[in-house]
């Protein structure tokens, strides 16, 4: 008899959970078409939204087509007129100013052409480039090796090409020219070159920008008339800046 009970029990649990089965799937079965239809329903509308914006994106283009085909022939009727106009007028004007350049504006030679563009050649290059002072010189040296110190020294990492300059000497260390990728790499060195005198290994050593021939000569005027100004005003410090003089309180 108690089997009995437990199996009639069993039977209702499962018909129960039959049931159960059977109403879940059927409402995710409808939730489901819902929402399909929702989606279909929102394809159509979207379909019918990108059909007319394309409809009024061609109507625009034709439009703008039209008003540039209007601006072209305005201007073409325009410029017909002008050109008349002026040419009847420069004619005579462009006359009288050939005969006034030719009196007033002497004709420059090739060699003199050629000389001006080779001088702003050389003026972009010297921004490029920096001169060492004081650097030893030795028989057989690892001069790049020498220049990255001298760098680090003043907390830059540049890319460089560096050169000793001048005629060999066994009294002094020929200059360095050191070319570097561009003139802001350039001005950032020559405002922490003033660090060195603070370093042990290039106290002595001296970094300038590359000068013309004429800038040289202007610096060299500057410089003697600094250590004039030194020696009559000791008790303040000298210093050239932007090719001027310029002083304050020694501390």
């Amino acid at each position: 008899k108690q089997w009995y009970q437990r199996r009639v029990r069993e039977d209702k649990l499962m018909r129960q959970s039959k049931e159960t089965l059977v109403k879940c799937l059927l409402e995710g079965y409808q939730a489901a078409r819902a929402n399909t239809e929702k989606h279909e329903t929102a394809r159509v509308c979207f379909e019918k939204i990108k059909s007319e914006l394309i409809t009024a994106q061609r109507s625009v283009v034709k439009l703008q087509q039209q008003l540039l085909d209007l601006q072209a022939e305005q201007l073409d009727a325009m410029s017909t007129v002008v050109d008349t106009a002026v040419d009847k007028g420069l004619q005579s004007y462009s006359q009288a100013l050939s005969q006034t350049i030719q009196k007033s504006v002497p004709v420059l030679s090739e060699q003199k052409l050629k000389k001006a563009v080779q001088e702003a050649v050389t003026d972009d290059d010297r921004s490029k480039n920096v001169v060492i002072f004081g650097l030893a010189e030795e028989a057989s040296e690892n001069l790049d090796g020498k220049i990255t110190a001298l760098f680090n020294d003043v907390q830059e990492k540049p890319s460089f090409d560096a050169v000793r300059i001048g005629e060999l000497s066994e009294e002094r260390s020929r200059p360095v020219k050191v070319s570097l990728r561009n003139s802001e790499t350039v001005h950032q060195i020559l405002l922490k070159a003033k660090n060195l005198r603070n370093s042990t290994a290039h106290r002595r050593v001296y970094i300038a920008p590359d000068r013309s021939p004429e800038e040289r000569a202007k610096h060299r005027e500057l410089v003697a008339e600094m250590k004039q100004q030194a020696s009559d005003c000791p008790d303040k410090h000298f210093y050239i800046l932007s090719g001027q003089i310029f002083s304050r309180d020694k501390a």
